[in-house]
């Protein structure tokens, strides 16, 4: 007699365990490495950026176990929020500078290891709204055009260079 493995199917609120799933905790536990090994260096330059960095990395790694353990369909909406706005401090960073510290309005300079992280976070809240309802992803698109639409607003009016 052979054994058939069978999937678990997904009890309400619950989003069903797949590769997808393993590779949307992939590409958070990727963002939350990256963000840990530069907290140092910008904690020497002021301690409020590698907090910053730190909590980037703290959250995503969390967010990278409970996806897996414990997929729910607020966890990935949180998630498409939580990196959404990672990728516009990113944007704002790179085109304005530090909203505040001692480097404030100085912009810094795009780099191939930082480009890789967005780009691997707008790629994990690709996965995620694929991951959820059809319902709680016409919402998370919304939010997803209404971040694209204020970015474009922000150039258009100079806020973002």
């Amino acid at each position: 007699m052979s054994t058939v493995a069978v999937a678990r199917r997904a009890g309400p609120g619950e989003l069903p365990r797949s590769w997808v799933g393993a590779f949307a905790a992939a590409l958070s536990l990727s963002s939350a490495i990256a963000h840990f090994s530069v907290a140092g260096p910008h904690y020497r330059e002021w301690w409020a950026h590698g907090v910053f960095f730190l909590v980037c990395g703290v959250a995503q790694a969390t967010f990278a176990t409970l996806i897996l353990w414990r997929p729910r369909g607020w966890l990935a909406l949180t998630g498409v929020a939580g990196n959404l706005a990672i990728v516009c401090m990113y944007v704002y960073s790179r085109t304005n500078g530090s909203p505040i510290g001692p480097h404030e309005g100085v912009p810094e300079e795009a780099g191939a290891f930082d480009l890789m992280t967005a780009a691997g976070e707008l790629v994990l809240v690709v996965l995620l709204i694929v991951m959820v309802s059809e319902r709680a992803g016409r919402w998370a698109m919304r939010l997803v055009l209404l971040v694209g639409a204020g970015l474009w607003v922000a150039r258009a009016t100079g806020v973002v260079l």
